[in-house]
């Protein structure tokens, strides 16, 4: 596994700007064995287009289609992939130099964990750091806690048969990991500033996702009504578990301490 092939993943659309700086960390990586495979997604713009030629190289191949958006290029690209490990990666923003080989250890080390990913180092716009949980399917219920961008098995995504491609204004990395944790994979954080996340004005999150964040999670909630029913069932359970053992344990306690105070009083 610790010399297994990774296919990164880069997805492009009109940002060729940021490209040679997301190939670039992939290259200061310390794992040495990766392809990269960028999806140019019907970019419109010259100047993105003259780097998506610039960029071909012996370890970089470009591929073209029709705009489809995130979950369609990034199927586009795995299917394309040699390696039986993905790396995703935006093309606007790129991972510190050890994360690969941290995440691959990770992988080697436990065969229950099917994705991997870090703390994200948001720049740009915001600078602030982000610190998903990942974890298991009940983690992901009511939001997403792992980004788009991380290391993960074929498997998972061959599992589920890929991403959604339905969902062209985002969270189809929420909706891709609520499938892959239900399949039992988990998914590992590391607890590092290992992803550098781009602000920009442009994002897909500020423009298509917030906008639409509404009518997303309706899909999302009808596409998993079943899971999300059974899920909510048993919190409600847990939570009079809880209630009724905090309460006990609350009684004991007081009455504890009630016959300390009459024995010392008498």
């Amino acid at each position: 596994m610790l010399n297994e092939l990774i296919s990164v993943v880069i997805p492009c659309y009109n940002d060729g700007a940021y490209l040679h700086e997301a190939i670039a960390s992939i290259r200061r990586q310390d794992y040495p064995n990766y392809e990269i495979i960028i999806v140019n997604d019907g970019s419109t713009d010259a100047a993105t287009l003259k780097v998506l030629d610039e960029v071909v190289a012996p370890d970089v191949q470009v591929l073209h289609k029709e705009n489809g958006r995130m979950a369609s290029a990034r199927n586009h690209g795995i299917r394309h992939a040699k390696g039986k490990i993905i790396a995703a990666l935006d093309s606007d923003d790129y991972f510190g130099d050890t994360f690969f080989k941290k995440a691959m250890a990770i992988l080697d080390a436990n065969k229950e964990i099917g994705v991997v990913t870090s703390y994200i180092q948001l720049f740009g716009a915001e600078k602030l750091v982000s610190k998903p949980r990942g974890g298991t399917a009940v983690n992901f219920l009511f939001g997403n806690q792992c980004p788009a961008c991380a290391i993960y098995r074929r498997e998972c995504w061959e599992d589920i048969g890929g991403f959604d491609e339905a969902m062209k204004l985002g969270y189809e990395d929420w909706e891709f990991y609520i499938r892959v944790t239900r399949q039992g994979w988990k998914i590992e954080v590391i607890p590092e500033r290992l992803l550098f996340y781009r602000q920009t004005k442009k994002s897909t999150y500020r423009n298509d996702t917030r906008p639409n964040v509404v009518e997303l999670v309706d899909y999302i909630v009808n596409k998993h009504q079943d899971w999300y029913l059974d899920m909510i069932k048993q919190l409600i359970v847990r939570r009079e578990v809880i209630y009724t053992e905090s309460r006990i344990s609350y009684q004991n306690i007081f009455k504890m301490l009630k016959n300390r105070l009459l024995g010392k009083y008498k």
